[in-house]
């Protein structure tokens, strides 16, 4: 089978490409591109990024899974890569039908695997069912975030002034971070949350956390459009805004971005070996995480 897969089912069409972290390159609903896509050539690498930027010049946007870690992983994780190893290699395809896509990644030291289920079956909705497990002997820190970033045609009217609106889990608390993903012990509760749930192009790239609550839904509101991030399985949710104010090379301003991340780890540091989360020896986890996009009623 190809390395890049792509499905046309109803009024979804999509592209996956397992040899880089199986990443959701490009998502159409009715024929609107809805995921960020970075302007730069991206040049795809047979090793882990080690860092930021190199990660970034891999970047092509999209979603994809940031595993066995996230952030930037310590060297006693298995084999140190930010954003994890698993989250720019080549993924193995186990079965293909019409409306799925299963593949699977196992770390280069045989201790972390990986199984990865893409579903098309619902209009205007995408699912993915992900399992990891721990085949080796000793219990491991192991960090897991769904990269899904909104972006191209849904959030081209806030290139024109419009406001992101973010609904967000009910009875949820946001934990600050700075922009390098470190807890900066500031808790906001709902009074306070404006600054949070209104995104414009007017506000600096911020990140933060999206904790608390037994429901696990995000919701963004762009003019009429909007995109529902569900999840279950996963305890938070990172939200990364970036508006075109990032001015460096790469970005240049022209990356209108925006993540709706569920997590396991509630900032973006990623697990480490004192702190954790672990997976114990022959423990499995699995978590479900589903974007759906709809027009929404005057």
């Amino acid at each position: 089978m190809s390395s890049t897969v792509i499905f046309a089912r109803d009024n979804v069409r999509a592209e996956i490409i397992a040899g880089e972290g199986a990443v959701l390159s490009n998502l159409e609903i009715d024929g609107q591109s809805v995921l960020a896509k970075t302007p730069w050539t991206v040049s795809p690498a047979n090793t882990p990024a080690p860092d930021e930027k190199s990660w970034v010049s891999r970047w092509r946007g999209g979603w994809q899974l940031c595993a066995p870690n996230t952030g930037s992983a310590e060297a006693e994780t298995e084999r140190a890569a930010f954003h994890g190893a698993a989250s720019q290699a080549n993924w193995k395809i186990v079965e293909q039908t019409d409306k799925t896509l299963k593949l699977s990644w196992m770390g280069p030291e045989g201790e972390i695997e990986l199984v990865r289920e893409w579903s098309f079956d619902k209009d205007s909705s995408v699912s993915v069912q992900t399992t990891a497990t721990n085949k080796s002997k000793a219990k491991k820190p192991v960090g897991f975030a769904e990269h899904l970033i909104l972006g191209s045609r849904f959030l081209q009217p806030v290139q024109r002034g419009s406001v992101a609106k973010v609904t967000l889990c009910p009875a949820s608390k946001i934990l600050d971070l700075d922009y390098s993903g470190a807890p900066t012990g500031l808790i906001i509760e709902s009074a306070a949350m404006k600054g949070f749930t209104e995104l414009s192009a007017s506000q600096p790239a911020k990140v933060f956390v999206v904790s608390g609550s037994k429901t696990k839904s995000i919701s963004v509101q762009v003019d009429d459009w909007v995109a529902r991030v569900e999840w279950q399985g996963l305890e938070h949710a990172l939200v990364w805004q970036e508006f075109g104010t990032s001015a460096e090379a790469p970005w240049n301003s022209e990356v209108f971005a925006l993540g709706i991340e569920p997590t396991n780890v509630p900032h973006g540091l990623g697990a480490n070996e004192h702190d954790g989360p672990f997976l114990l020896p022959g423990e499995t986890i699995t978590w479900n995480t589903s974007v759906q996009f709809f027009r929404k009623a005057d």
